[in-house]
This record gives C-alpha cells, structure tokens and sequence, in this order.
C-alpha cells in the first residue's frame, strides 16, 4: 500500500476537501470588530465636527494603563495625548470588564463608541452629548 497517496484522500476516495482547520491571515491577526468600530466612529467625528477633530487620530491596544483611585485598582478603557491628538482606545477593559451583558452586535457597537465619544471629548475638552447625532 503506498501510504503518501492514501494520506491525500479520505476513506471514500475523493480527496481532502480542504484544511481542517483554516489560517485566513497567514501570521496577520485578524481584524477586530472593535477595530472598525473605532474607525468608523472616528470618521463620523472627523467628518460632522472637522473644527474639533480634523487632525484626529486614533490606536488601539489591548490593555491600558492601572491607576490606583481611593486604593483601588482601576484599568483605563482610554487615554489620549492632546499634543498628537490621539485618541488611545483599549480592547480588553472594554470588551471584558465593569459592563452588563450586552445582547446584540448595535449594543456592543453604541457599548464601543461611548468609549470613543468620551476619550475625543475630553480629547478637546467638551461634553461627550455635543458629539452624538443629532446633537447639533
């Protein structure tokens, strides 16, 4: 039996139909949904407010900085650099910490973008209400 050809075929003869399990990035992570969230909320800021944030930028991390408050330990969901003007938006404190069960894909995206308003507002020194739509 020549065991290379039977190791390219499955029991039935016709072939593996593919890899068991797929790598689609090839040594690339793959894009995060938070990623294009905050991209997209980004855009909208640049493009309905460019006197406050035409020079916007923005990154993402997976973990931000631990402060300590009142001796307890607190982990930033944000920060930002007024020199750069950017905002730095952390994946995991969002993702996983201090929120209620988010049910669907348009409350994780509005649980996303709250973070994103609130760091380009404090970002310009504003409320992060005059940023939302409709707010003008």
């Amino acid at each position: 039996m020549d065991l290379s050809r039977n190791s390219r075929r499955d029991r039935h003869g016709r072939g593996l139909r593919g890899m068991l399990v797929r790598a689609p990035f090839r040594g690339r992570r793959a894009p995060s949904g938070l990623v294009e969230i905050v991209a997209g909320t980004v855009e909208y800021l640049k493009n309905e407010f460019p006197n406050d944030f035409a020079k916007l930028q923005w990154r993402v991390s997976d973990q931000g900085p631990i402060d300590i408050v009142d001796g307890l330990e607190q982990v930033r969901r944000w920060t930002n650099d007024p020199a750069t003007m950017t905002i730095h938006i952390y994946r995991l404190p969002i993702e996983r910490l201090g929120h209620v069960r988010r049910m669907d894909a348009l409350h994780e995206r509005m649980h996303i973008e709250e973070y994103v308003f609130a760091a380009a507002a404090d970002l310009v020194g504003k409320d992060p209400f005059d940023f939302l739509p409709g707010s003008r």
